[in-house]
């Protein structure tokens, strides 16, 4: 069985950032499949809905990476465009430190999938 690396980031969006700063963020943010040995990226706002508890800890934004192998990983990490959005996109609209976190997993499809 094949895994795959997911890199998954947890963000705090300053209270006072603009529209334009969250749509330059996603947009950097989606700029990053470009970089060989990324699958997908997926990004967007996190939420709560009324009928669950809010486990979100003030985190605004998640980004979530799917690489093909641990040395994807480090060159998604060492990659110019990554320091690039992170410095330009990231960092100015942030209120605190990201959480970052990598795991290596099987892929499961759900029963739903389509193939």
């Amino acid at each position: 069985m094949s895994t795959v690396i997911e890199h998954i980031v947890l963000l705090k969006v300053k209270p006072e950032a603009s529209d334009e700063d969250i749509k330059k963020l996603i947009e950097g943010a989606q700029s990053l499949r470009t970089i060989p040995g990324v699958i997908s990226i997926t990004v967007g706002s996190t939420f709560a809905e009324e009928w669950m508890p809010d486990r979100r800890n003030g985190h605004t934004h998640t980004l979530s990476c799917r690489l093909q192998s641990k040395e994807a990983l480090r060159v998604y990490q060492d990659h110019p465009l990554h320091a690039q959005v992170k410095k330009e996109c990231m960092l100015p609209v942030l209120a605190e430190k990201p959480i970052a976190v990598d795991y290596e997993s099987v892929v499961v499809l759900g029963e739903s999938t389509e193939k």
